[in-house]
């Protein structure tokens, strides 16, 4: 069984391309490092990431994100073991959606706007796996 838990949060200032590569680059090197796997998603400066591995390595590395000034307004909305794991093939998978195609994985209209989406995770954590399932029919897609 791994773990899988998908926070949001806020960045702290804008991201640049370049910002967001070196988070992937050193996301994919320290996933391999730790057996961890899972997805990144940015929308409009929002964070939304899945993480699945060992327990120990996803909660070391939570406690790791949690201290990253990078980003602020951390909430975890969804937390399961899960086996198989749903992202193995990827260190770290990244897709940057609108936020109609966010609403869209969630099931809610596309003209929410993206503060009403998060606030729909954290009131529903049980819409969080829908997110989960969106996103990887967006990666095979």
């Amino acid at each position: 069984m791994a773990l899988q838990v998908i926070y949001s949060s806020q960045a702290a200032t804008p991201m640049s391309v370049a910002d967001l590569e070196q988070i992937l680059v050193d996301a994919r090197e320290g996933n391999a490092r730790r057996g961890v796997t899972g997805a990144l998603v940015y929308v409009d400066g929002v964070f939304l990431q899945i993480l699945e591995g060992p327990e120990a390595a996803v909660r070391s590395l939570m406690d790791s994100i949690a201290k990253d000034t990078r980003h602020t307004a951390l909430k975890v909305v969804h937390e399961v073991e899960v086996d198989p794991p749903m992202f193995h093939t990827w260190q770290m998978a990244y897709l940057t959606p609108t936020a109609g195609e966010l609403a869209g994985w969630l099931g809610l209209e596309g003209t929410a706007s993206l503060e009403d989406l998060l606030a729909e995770v954290h009131q529903a954590p049980s819409k969080a796996p829908r997110v989960a399932e969106g996103i990887l029919n967006a990666l095979a897609g």
